[in-house]
């Protein structure tokens, strides 16, 4: 029950977001945040009922993604910083559930070097912000390709969770940097983004639960 009614409350405040983004105000950012407090609500359930360390790095990254959302509207560095944080909780708590192997790096290669090509053209114009970039795409590759080898290792629908929750990121990641550097104000992008990000943070909070 828990799965369906944050979810269903996940996609109507991610919705209701989109929907008033561009407004200022206070009233996008609790939106935005109460979007992504089901998939914690969802992760701290998962702390409760079942315990265990990887169960509370889950959360905690859940909460540190919820946290970056308010940031990033304020301080874009200082909420890129929380997303970060938020991956290495992953990346831990993916690492001790059996996503550290040898297939690891060959994945983690293949989506960093598919990163940079995407990018490679806009990155000589990052300036200063470049090597953050690079170390934010290898820091979300390891992620991702973490939670990809823990979804093999895992299998069943708990695996394709947690393999589905490091995709959604990248893909959510690679469509919000492709706007903030090309400037696109269409709200298909939004919708992309936040569908995906929503996505991303729930999978992973669930595949702790299920």
């Amino acid at each position: 029950m828990i799965l369906l009614v944050t979810f269903v409350l996940m996609i109507c405040f991610g919705t209701a977001y989109c929907r008033v983004a561009d407004q200022p105000g206070t009233k996008a950012l609790a939106l935005k945040a109460a979007g992504t407090s089901m998939p914690v609500i969802l992760a701290l359930y998962g702390v409760l009922s079942r315990g265990g360390r990887v169960n509370w790095l889950i959360f905690l990254g859940a909460l540190l993604c919820m946290t970056a959302d308010v940031l990033l509207e304020m301080y874009f560095i200082a909420g890129a910083s929380a997303f970060g944080f938020a991956h290495i909780c992953f990346i831990m708590a993916f690492a001790m559930d059996g996503g550290a192997d040898g297939i690891t790096i060959l994945i983690f290669i293949l989506i960093y070097v598919g990163i940079i090509y995407v990018f490679h053209r806009d990155i000589q114009g990052l300036s200063k912000l470049k090597i953050s970039a690079f170390l934010y795409m290898a820091v979300l590759s390891t992620m991702a390709s973490m939670g990809i080898t823990d979804g093999i290792v895992r299998g069943g629908i708990s695996g394709a969770l947690a393999a589905g929750g490091g995709i959604f990121f990248v893909c959510s990641d690679c469509i919000l940097g492709f706007r903030l550097i090309h400037k696109k104000k269409e709200k298909i992008y939004r919708y992309a983004v936040m569908s995906l990000y929503y996505g991303a943070v729930y999978l992973i909070a669930a595949c702790g639960v299920i």
